[in-house]
């Protein structure tokens, strides 16, 4: 046994001195300018030095691509935060300037009529879609009387019913209780105008032209304005336009007019202060 290891021993001596000898041999042998030891390692090592160089390469991507990642998304962050503030700043132009248009028509429309009027804001509407009556800032202390006609740039809105130190309540003309003397303008046909009671009122928006002969001269379009004969509105305030006319089945016909005031969007009113005499007024509101 010991004689077996002793020969182990002796052969693996033998390999070490070759080996060893090679070395030396191989680092005195030169190729290329470099030696035969330092090609042989450069060539064992040069694969680990790739894969090691490849997997630096993708971490130090990776980590700059999430950087570059982070960056987008703050900058898209940003961007989007700016595009809100932006829209909500031309939100809030475009309401002045709508604002603004109403303002002009309304100043446009007191220098044009031949009355009294005091400018008022809509604060309080009911709150239902069929609202018949809204509240307005302006009352008594502003010089705001019972009964007073209410009209906006585009045509009659109302009555003043109810009348506070600084605030009125309106009587909508679309009220199925609310009524007016009015004319045909082209042809003078004379008749009273009613709101429809019930919901489809306020859902279609028109009114209903009463105790018009059946022969009488109205056809679809004609232009509805108040005839100052109930001595509550002053003559000639454009109302709405004819949107259908049947001749029924007994001695009046059957009118619908559509409204011409905006009741949905209605922001702004003029309060009548001062009605002239009946059928004095030639300049209608339009």
């Amino acid at each position: 046994m010991a004689s077996v290891i002793e020969t182990r021993k002796s052969r693996l001596l033998l390999l070490g001195l070759v080996l060893a000898h090679l070395v030396a041999i191989s680092k005195q042998v030169e190729r290329g300018g470099q030696s035969l030891l330092g090609q042989g390692l450069f060539a064992l090592v040069t694969p680990f030095q790739a894969v090691i160089t490849g997997a630096i390469r993708g971490v130090s991507g990776g980590w700059a691509g999430y950087v570059d990642l982070r960056r987008v998304y703050e900058q898209n962050r940003s961007l989007q935060e700016r595009v809100r503030v932006l829209e909500a700043q031309l939100q809030a132009r475009q309401e002045q300037a709508q604002e603004a248009e109403r303002l002009r028509e309304m100043l446009q429309l007191k220098k044009e009529l031949p009355l009294g009027v005091l400018a008022a804001e809509v604060i309080v509407r009911e709150g239902a879609p069929w609202a018949r009556t809204i509240t307005v800032d302006k009352g008594s202390a502003e010089g705001v009387r019972l009964n007073a006609p209410v009209i906006s740039a585009t045509g009659v809105v109302g009555r003043v019913i109810a009348v506070g130190p600084h605030a009125s309540r309106v009587q909508l003309i679309l009220d199925g209780q609310a009524g007016m003397g009015v004319r045909i303008e082209r042809s003078r046909v004379t008749g009273i105008l009613v709101g429809q009671p019930g919901l489809p009122t306020a859902v279609i928006g028109d009114l209903v032209m009463k105790y018009v002969p059946s022969l009488a001269d109205v056809v679809v379009g004609d232009v509805v304005v108040t005839s100052g004969l109930d001595h509550l509105y002053p003559a000639g305030l454009v109302v709405g336009r004819v949107r259908s006319a049947a001749r029924g089945n007994g001695l009046f016909k059957e009118i619908l007019v559509t409204p011409s005031a905006q009741f949905n969007t209605l922001e702004e009113v003029m309060i009548v202060r001062t009605p002239l005499p009946d059928d004095t007024m030639t300049q209608g509101v339009r």
